[in-house]
């Protein structure tokens, strides 16, 4: 097991990558966007639920320990809103933060969209040595 090193500056942008603020256009709520995280002998599989999405209308972004899933759907019809009694079905732009539990190598990654999820799968690394032991005398 990994020890993670704590960042306050991590904590902050996880802060602002919530939904307290208001959006000016119409956007996904973070928590409307379901997503797990799980690792395997070999991977580190992370699937994200994208109902009603198609694959060019997402895109992602690795940067170092953070998976940004980004993507929209916008509806091609004009509708009078005050025919509705309920709408629930979410349109607009939607941006993500998925923190990882350690840095990937997102040049092997592969990503697949299929039946709503999102699923992207990161080969796990040969364990990495760092740093020097010393012999003490």
């Amino acid at each position: 097991m990994a020890i993670i090193r704590w960042d306050p500056f991590k904590e902050i942008e996880k802060f602002f990558s919530e939904e307290f603020f208001p959006a000016l256009v119409p956007t996904f709520t973070v928590s409307s966007i379901p997503v797990d995280i799980y690792e395997t002998d070999k991977e580190l599989v992370v699937e994200v639920g994208l109902p009603g999405f198609k694959p060019e209308d997402v895109k992602l972004k690795v940067e170092e320990d953070k998976l940004i899933v980004e993507g929209g759907k916008e509806e091609k019809k004009e509708v009078k809103e005050e025919n509705y009694y309920r709408k629930e079905i979410k349109r607009g732009s939607f941006r993500r933060v998925i923190y990882l539990p350690y840095v990937v190598d997102s040049e092997k990654a592969k990503a697949k969209l299929e039946n709503g999820i999102l699923k992207v799968v990161f080969p796990k690394a040969e364990k990495e040595e760092r740093g020097k032991e010393i012999k003490v005398e």
